[in-house]
């Protein structure tokens, strides 16, 4: 039997069939665009303005109304998020690439100090020497498959390296960093204990009392707001671990003072790597290197064997043990040859290269695979 249709039936019939053809072959009537999504590492999951999208990188997500978008790509097994704003627009692909990967940024500070104010304070010769020759061993090393290089590196050398000076560029060396991030604090310079607390000594250091020295709360506090991994390293010289130089104002000579720096330094590190109330500080916490121990003095003297000025012994032996101003295949403390010289190594290596001096480093923390220089 037929039946008649009315015009508005067929309308809609006719309607209905074309939307689904517009939606078979993907075609709409209302504009739309499109975005392609990458990441390294591949298999992120993709969400738009907080919803789940069931897709994961790579992925192109198709009709999309055209707009601003909250685009959140997550790693599920390693908890790495990233998000950022993007804009649609219609008739458009918008292609957009995250590196999930984090990239470890390298920071360093280093601070001489052979000039002070006091007249009552003797002058050292190798500090700003030393400082040059340690920037070298930074500016020539490389981490990641020489993909990353320092990215900071500043100095304070003599009558700038006052005790506000130091306070200050710590923090804005450091400004930046991040968890995962290495700042490397070099301090070469006298050094002064009074059996309980030690200190460093800037520029601006009085000869009659600790005033205006650093103590090594004071430093570990400030370098333990860094986030990331702090490396520590300290060639502290007493009067008597200079050659012909004795400085009795501040009775530094005995053995016991002597050690008490290096246990004291050791010791405020250790607390801040544990202290957990302090937000920002990443668990891996310090890495510190320290130019003596025990009834030990730090020796400087004349004439590199490379560039012929004046240097200590202990920052000296750790350039050379990352191949000062030749900077080839193998450094010398690199054991394994694997272009990785660890804290362990440089160590050992500077521990036994100043046998003959009866200076022994002090590291913490000890046998660590921490990695020192890469290059």
């Amino acid at each position: 039997m037929f039946v008649k249709k009315s015009p508005i039936s067929i309308i809609f019939t006719l309607f209905v069939l074309l939307i689904s053809s517009f939606l078979i072959t993907g075609c709409l009537f209302i504009p739309s665009g499109s975005l392609y999504i990458t990441s390294n590492p591949s298999g992120a999951s993709i969400y738009l303005n907080g919803s789940f999208s069931g897709k994961v990188t790579p992925s192109l997500i198709s009709n999309l109304f055209p707009g601003s978008y909250l685009l959140e790509l997550t790693l599920e097994d390693s908890s790495i998020s990233r998000e950022e704003n993007i804009d649609i627009f219609k008739n458009q692909l918008t292609s957009i690439h995250f590196e999930l990967i984090t990239q470890t940024e390298y920071r360093a500070l280093f601070v001489g100090v052979d000039e002070y104010k006091d007249p009552g304070i003797i002058d050292l010769k190798a500090p700003s020497y030393d400082v040059d020759r340690m920037r070298q061993v930074f500016e020539n090393s490389h981490y990641s498959g020489e993909e990353t290089t320092f990215s900071v590196m500043n100095n304070l050398i003599g009558e700038q390296a006052t005790r506000s000076n130091i306070l200050q560029l710590i923090g804005s060396t450091f400004s930046n960093a991040e968890d995962s991030d290495v700042s490397y604090f070099y301090f070469s310079g006298h050094g002064w204990s009074d059996g309980n607390l030690s200190t460093l000594l800037p520029h601006d250091a009085l000869a009659v009392d600790t005033s205006k020295d650093i103590n090594v709360d004071e430093l570990a506090s400030v370098l333990g707001d860094i986030p990331g991994i702090k490396v520590v390293i300290i060639d502290s010289c007493y009067s008597g671990g200079f050659i012909g130089k004795d400085f009795s104002n501040r009775e530094i000579s005995q053995s016991k003072n002597l050690k008490q720096i290096n246990e004291n330094v050791l010791e405020s590190f250790s607390l801040y790597d544990n202290l957990l109330v302090k937000n920002n500080l990443a668990s891996d916490g310090f890495k510190v290197i320290t130019s003596a121990k025990g009834a030990q003095v730090c020796w400087e003297t004349l004439n590199h064997p490379v560039d012929g000025n004046p240097f200590a012994y202990f920052s000296a032996s750790l350039c050379e043990g990352c191949d000062y101003n030749d900077f080839s295949f193998p450094a010398p403390a690199d054991t394994n040859l694997d272009r990785q010289i660890t804290l362990e190594e440089i160590y050992q290596y500077i521990n036994n290269s100043l046998i003959y001096l009866d200076q022994d480093v002090q590291v913490y923390p000890q046998n660590s695979s921490f990695v020192f220089i890469e290059y």
